[in-house]
């Protein structure tokens, strides 16, 4: 598995633990799973850029 893979599923991983915190009706863990999702995202798209590796 590549790095941009990894990356996209965590991101998935992410936006179904984001859906399953909106339907416990916990606001809190849903806007700090977004948060972590706007973080991969931004990885991912360096990773596209070239530009490094963030999280490593």
């Amino acid at each position: 598995m590549t790095r941009e893979d990894d990356l996209n599923e965590l991101a998935a991983d992410l936006q179904v633990a984001i859906a399953k915190a909106r339907a416990l009706n916990l606001p809190t863990s849903a806007y700090i799973l977004s948060m972590a999702l706007v973080e991969v995202s931004q990885a991912l798209e360096a990773s596209a850029d070239g530009e490094g590796d963030e999280l490593n």
